[in-house]
């Protein structure tokens, strides 16, 4: 168990304000939070690159030395890959993964250099090298070369930055793989929380230098107290009923055939699986969720009232 506590970092601002977190073997946390909010800097402390103005760390109850104590920078038990991957563009993908631990005796080298091609089916470009990788291969490889240790602990800066939809979820299952076969404790960073929503254990929100407490994901998602927070994970409806305004999410709602929220439909759109339609209520516009066009639609009744 990986705990940091009363983490502060100052620049030419206050950055990081008195950060707790206690990460699991086994768990993966979604760390999510605008840009420039702190995240790759936090990253970065946890790593053993970058020392905070005030804090600490343990391991399993065990205290860790701050980065601007080690005599080389970084934790051997704590793994980051950056988005910028880090790879020797001329070595191939084996010789990547076996970069990382020289140090091992041949068998176990290799070894484990070809269950990690095999857990992240790198097999088809074992002989490859980095520079003709495509960006999602770069991912898969830059992950198996630093757990290739066999590290506690994985922390993941951005990685679906740049991917398109089926690179995303090829690399979803990676690190799903990654979790469950090493038994790691990963933290992952996302700017788009929609892409993390069900990969994830739990979320924390780095808002304002400050980290919120774990929730789970359907928690945080259907928490509609801070409009600015829910509006990162997904589209929020804003209603008013009587002198009250109301939010629900686009899911969060009944058809009704004639009492409750008059609504008109607009349009529609289809985004796989199922469609958005734009509906008027009164004069504002909301977004309801159907696996048709919601066109015949007079009346709705929400399923849960969020008041702000």
């Amino acid at each position: 168990m990986l705990r940091i506590k009363n983490i502060c970092l100052t620049f030419d601002r206050p950055i990081l304000r008195n950060v707790n977190l206690i990460l699991k073997r086994g768990e993966l946390i979604g760390l999510v939070g605008k840009s420039g909010a702190g995240k790759s800097s936090l990253l970065k402390i946890m790593a053993g690159l970058l020392p905070p103005n005030m804090g600490s760390f343990s391991w399993n109850e065990e205290e860790m030395p701050l980065s601007s104590e080690l005599l080389i920078p970084g934790y051997k038990n704590i793994s980051i890959v950056n988005q910028d991957f880090k790879l020797d563009n001329y070595h191939t993908t084996e010789e990547n993964i076996r970069e990382a631990i020289l140090g091992y005796p041949f068998s176990k080298r290799e070894k484990r250099v070809g269950e990690l091609i095999k857990l992240f089916q790198l097999q088809h470009v074992a002989h490859t090298k980095a520079a003709l990788l495509s960006g999602g291969e770069k991912q898969r490889v830059a992950i198996a070369r630093a757990i290739a240790h066999a590290p506690d602990v994985l922390l993941l800066d951005e990685p679906f930055g740049h991917l398109d939809a089926v690179l995303k979820q090829r690399l979803a299952e990676v690190i799903l793989k990654s979790k469950f076969h090493e038994n790691l404790a990963i933290l992952l960073v996302s700017h788009d929380p929609q892409d993390i929503l069900g990969l994830c254990d739990h979320v924390v929100f780095l808002r304002k230098g400050k980290l919120s407490k774990k929730r789970k994901p359907k928690d945080i998602y259907y928490q509609l107290k801070n409009k600015a927070i829910a509006q990162l994970f997904g589209p929020v409806n804003e209603v008013k009923i009587g002198e009250g305004i109301y939010f629900f999410r686009p899911d969060e709602y009944d058809i009704s055939p004639n009492k409750g929220l008059s609504v008109s439909f607009q349009y529609a759109t289809f985004i796989g699986g199922f469609y958005q339609s734009y509906m008027l209520q009164g004069d504002r516009l909301i977004v309801l969720y159907a696996t048709r066009p919601l066109d015949e639609v007079r009346f709705i009744e929400l399923k849960r009232k969020n008041i702000i």
